[in-house]
Order: structure tokens, then C-alpha cells, then sequence
């Protein structure tokens, strides 16, 4: 059974594709109201569409995605709201990529090549995962150890910059608002591991 078989059995249906700067964006449709990244991404399970800077309201994917940064706001917003000092959520947010060149769109559900594949993967297979990836890569995946940004950052842009598989275990507004059930991690396939 080729990689490409055996990875696809692995994150089985629960997923979505990510293209970002899509040259066909005008397939799709824009979110009614504006939305958290995680809150899309579950929502391009059943219909592909199309974000840009205006459709995202959380400041951790607005700042993921390079729309508008202010790391101020955003650790004071973590800090509030999960009790953890200052100190410690802007060292996490120097660790949690960035996209520095422009992002004009990100099409969830695409039907084009994706940059990105946002797979919700049962906790059982993240062992096979990741001795699929040693075995035929012969390197380990990205386990990022934060509780905030865990689709938008750890996962999407994370996955996006490193060519890696990334896997994050959620944070609470990704399991509210992005629906990851308590038995489902977050792994991020690059592009290229799927055309191997």
C-alpha cells in the first residue's frame, strides 16, 4: 500500500484542505458573518469556502495569518480568560509561526491542490502517523505543547511554513467553536507528503 493509501486510511473523513492565495477564489463563498479560523475550518466539512481578512473575528488566526498583529491585545485576551501569566503566552506566541507574505484569500474545502490538509484524527492513530512518517520520511512530526491557536497557528500556519506533519492535542475555543470533539486531535499534513 503506497504512503499516500496508508496516510489517507489513517486521518480518515474527518478533513478539510486549506489553499491559501487561491487564483480561483471566486468558485466559493464567503462566510455570512464573520468566524473564527477553527469555526471554518468544521464549517468547510460540508461546504467549501473562502476567507480573507475581513471574515476572520479572532485575533489569534488574524494574527496567524498575518492580517493584523498585536501580541499585546492578544496575550492580555489568553491571559484573562485562562489565568496563565503574561510572561508565559508571549514566549508561546514567539514559537507560533507567522505568515509574513501577504494572504489575499485561504479556500477551507478546496477542491484545487491544498497547501495544507487539517485532518481531526482519533488519538489511536496518531501512533501509526507517526511511525508512518519515521518510516518513510525519517523524521517526527511537530507537537506543538499550547492550549491557543491550535488550528489557525499550530496547525495551518505551522504546517504551512515547516513542510511538516504538526499535530496539536486543541485549545478550548478550537474544541467550541471548530467542534473537536474530546477524543480527536488536530494533525496538518503539507501538501507534498500527500504527493509522495
Amino acid at each position: 500500500m503506497s504512503f499516500l493509501n496508508q496516510i489517507q486510511k489513517l486521518l480518515g473523513e474527518k478533513q478539510t484542505s486549506i489553499k491559501i492565495n487561491s487564483l480561483h477564489f471566486k468558485d466559493y463563498n464567503s462566510p455570512k458573518k464573520p468566524m473564527r479560523f477553527c469555526e471554518a475550518a468544521v464549517s468547510s466539512l460540508h461546504s467549501p469556502l473562502i476567507i480573507r481578512k475581513d471574515d476572520i473575528d479572532c485575533l489569534g488566526a488574524q494574527r496567524s495569518f498575518g492580517f493584523y498583529r498585536n501580541d499585546i491585545k492578544l496575550a492580555t485576551q489568553i491571559s484573562e480568560e485562562s489565568n496563565i501569566p503574561l510572561r508565559f503566552i508571549f514566549d508561546a506566541l514567539n514559537e507560533i509561526p507567522i505568515i509574513n507574505n501577504p494572504v489575499k484569500n485561504i479556500i477551507l474545502g478546496s477542491t484545487e491542490k491544498p497547501d495544507v490538509t487539517i485532518a481531526f484524527v482519533k488519538p489511536d492513530k496518531i501512533t501509526q502517523l507517526i511511525l508512518l512518517y519515521a518510516a518513510y520520511f525519517e523524521e517526527k512530526p511537530l507537537i506543538t505543547p499550547y492550549f491557543f491557536m491550535s488550528i489557525c497557528g499550530n496547525i495551518a500556519v505551522q504546517t504551512y511554513k515547516t513542510n511538516k506533519i504538526c499535530i496539536s492535542f486543541g485549545c478550548p475555543e478550537s474544541r467550541k467553536f471548530g467542534e473537536v470533539l474530546e477524543d480527536e486531535v488536530i494533525v496538518g499534513i503539507p501538501n507534498s507528503l500527500l504527493n509522495y
